[in-house]
């Protein structure tokens, strides 16, 4: 979910950026197309998303998916090619779809150190890029591995319990070389309870921005819900930590989003990672 918003962020920073940047073509080119391809160590091919750009007189607020390319994933003399998949969201008021391509079969093992590179084809455009599958984080433990909660009578019963230190989550890795991570939490419980029911509701994911580090302190009030979570942390590569470096930037900014991909926009980019998990439990 994080990583959809970050794309449409992305495709938002584009559009404010053409805008800013040619007074005389003030509308940028609709078949304009917009990639972003993420790769997993150890998870199948299923995250490859394309988007056609928004021109600025359209009325749509959202780009339209691209559902008729040619998306060919390559590793040395290997092809993979990927295939769309369509999932529809319906609400009461409205139903909206999205379009992911994916690898069907089963003979395709992304692993540290491979090279992959994908190429699109669309209409009379197309596009290439790039990624090396990163390193798996190196030695990635947690403190604690379960968190304690009584009942709190009062507020400031809640306060202390969070500041606590035997609450305090310390997560530890090796990063001798510098290289970029990011952490994600998810209670990957179905329908967790809320652990302060006084507080409005809360999200149930955590996730940090890239940083460079061997280490992370959180904070129990970080956990909102009972049950498991698993905290995921992801090796980076540089691609990746420069687009989300450009992506906040407002319309006086005038620089480019980063993209690596090659005829478009975009970022195809591979991920290594590593998962500990914590529950939070209520103390009997």
């Amino acid at each position: 979910m994080k990583n959809k918003f970050f794309f449409f962020g992305f495709l938002t920073s584009v559009l404010l950026t053409i805008s800013c940047e040619d007074d005389l073509a003030p509308v940028p080119d609709a078949d304009m197309i917009v990639v972003r391809a993420y790769i997993y160590a150890g998870q199948p091919v299923k995250d490859v998303i394309l988007m056609s750009t928004l021109a600025l007189d359209d009325e749509n607020e959202i780009a339209v998916p691209i559902d008729s390319a040619e998306v060919i994933l390559s590793r040395g003399s290997e092809q993979f090619t990927l295939v769309p998949d369509y999932a529809y969201d319906t609400t009461e008021t409205d139903t909206t779809f999205g379009i992911t391509y994916y690898y069907p079969g089963d003979d395709l093992i992304v692993a540290k150190g491979d090279t992959f590179k994908l190429q699109v084809n669309y209409m009379e455009q197309q596009l290439t890029a790039e990624a090396v599958v990163p390193a798996k984080p190196d030695s990635f433990s947690s403190t604690v591995d379960t968190l304690w909660v009584p009942n709190f009578n009062r507020n400031i019963e809640y306060i202390r319990w969070i500041f606590a230190d035997s609450n305090i989550v310390g997560l530890n890795w090796d990063n001798p070389e510098d290289q970029y991570h990011y952490l994600l939490m998810d209670n990957v419980e179905t329908d967790p309870e809320q652990l302060e029911r006084n507080l409005p509701p809360r999200w149930r994911r955590f996730i940090s921005q890239p940083f460079v580090d061997s280490t992370y302190t959180m904070l129990a009030s970080t956990l909102t819900h009972f049950g498991r979570h698993d905290i995921v942390l992801f090796h980076v590569q540089t691609d990746y930590v420069l687009l989300y470096q450009s992506s906040g930037q407002n319309s006086r900014d005038l620089n480019e989003p980063y993209s690596n991909i090659n005829g478009g926009l975009g970022m195809f980019t591979a991920f290594n990672s590593d998962t500990t998990s914590l529950v939070l439990a209520k103390a009997k």
